[in-house]
């Protein structure tokens, strides 16, 4: 598992105790760390041993939101082969991590089982070379979602709280947030991250809320789907302000991207990685590049994101099959979409587009077969 070993036991004057051994690689072993630790101690102990010395806890940067790709069959099957091709694209594309078991996997048409089992397949195939952390709330009370994050747990390096299905919708923040110190309560020390996927109806923490996450201490990860700036921005701010915390805040919105990273922002986890990641992650990695590279590269994106979400997760499983032969069907537990001609040229259309900034900005696509890109499109292209 991806994850930093600082040598020894620190004691910590509180009921947080960080136990860990061996050599720094990349992310604290969190042990007896509950809502009531001495945050900046922990903190202090888990600085140096985040991507590139920097960050805390989680690295910055892209985490896509894992697809799963499903076999031709009655049950519509997990395809193992096509989930282990993903999960190598996306590391040599160059991710922070990978969000696994969340609204692009279909993680409500998924049985305990299978969430499991991908998770833990997406784990060993990353093989420690990034983080992967998975959605675990499900159906049931909060007695059964701990169980299944307990089990999420063993394998993944944060299990995420889905922020609509641990209350309703009508209960109050307060009742929200005593059900979050419930789940905390019976999880123990697993490190924990926050989702607040729009399906079937969008549950967005307030920046009051966002700033008791933030000084729990067990919250390393935070997907945001505001859907407006300022909103966005103010939440993130809850979250800056609070000294040492291990809090990430990326952003789930492509349109976001650029202002979000210029006002502190940790990166993207969000769908469009599913075409192609490497674009994004020369977003997060050019913070400081000249301002109209920056800008280019964010209104493709941005422009794009309607022909990304159109028919999605279909419309990516079909564009990785069509234009780079990957052996996935384009099939889906949500929906039955057939992707039709006109989707296809606006698809081919895009890719074209991606092709000629990634040839502006110097930006190296990476085949998802591990095939040499340039002499792949070269001879794909003769066939049009």
């Amino acid at each position: 598992m991806w994850r930093a070993r600082v040598a020894g036991i620190v004691k910590i004057p509180s009921a947080a105790r960080v136990v860990a051994t061996g050599t720094c690689r990349r992310r604290v072993v969190w042990c007896e760390l509950f809502s009531r630790a001495t945050l900046s101690t922990v903190a202090a102990t888990s600085m140096s041993c985040s991507k590139g010395g920097k960050g805390r806890g989680l690295p910055d940067g892209v985490w896509p939101t894992m697809i799963t790709p499903f076999l031709d069959d009655e049950k519509k099957s997990v395809d193992w082969n096509g989930l282990d091709i993903l999960t190598e694209w996306y590391i040599k594309s160059g991710v922070a991590g990978i969000f696994s078991i969340c609204l692009s996997s279909e993680m409500f048409q998924l049985t305990n089982d299978e969430r499991v089992e991908i998770a833990k397949r997406v784990v060993q195939k990353a093989a420690g070379r990034v983080p992967v952390i998975a959605g675990a709330t499900f159906e049931g009370g909060l007695q059964e979602q701990a169980v299944l994050m307990n089990k999420m747990g063993e394998h993944v390096d944060a299990v995420i709280i889905i922020t609509n299905q641990i209350a309703r919708m009508e209960d109050t923040d307060e009742t929200w947030l005593a059900n979050a110190q419930k789940l905390m309560d019976l999880t123990g020390d697993i490190p924990l991250g926050l989702y607040e996927t729009p399906v079937p109806k969008a549950r967005h923490l307030t920046p009051e809320m966002l700033t008791w996450v933030a000084k729990t201490g067990r919250f390393l990860f935070h997907k945001d789907t505001t859907l407006e700036v300022p909103a966005m921005l103010r939440k993130l701010e809850a979250v800056r302000a609070v000294p040492e915390t291990p809090l990430k805040f990326y952003t789930a919105k492509i349109q976001f991207l650029k202002t979000c990273l210029d006002s502190g922002g940790n990166g993207f986890s969000g769908v469009t990685p599913n075409f192609y990641p490497w674009m994004i992650v020369w977003m997060c990695e050019h913070k400081h590049d000249a301002e109209d590279r920056r800008k280019k590269m964010q209104r493709f994106l941005s422009v794009t994101d309607r022909v990304v979400a159109h028919k999605y997760p279909t419309s990516a499983k079909f564009y990785l099959a069509e234009f780079y032969g990957v052996p996935f069907k384009p099939l889906s537990r949500v929906h039955d979409a057939v992707m039709s001609d006109q989707d296809a040229l606006a698809l081919q259309s895009m890719k074209e587009q991606m092709e000629e900034v990634c040839k502006d900005l110097g930006v190296t696509p990476v085949h998802p077969l591990g095939h040499d890109y340039a002499s792949v499109m070269e001879s794909f292209r003769s066939t049009l």
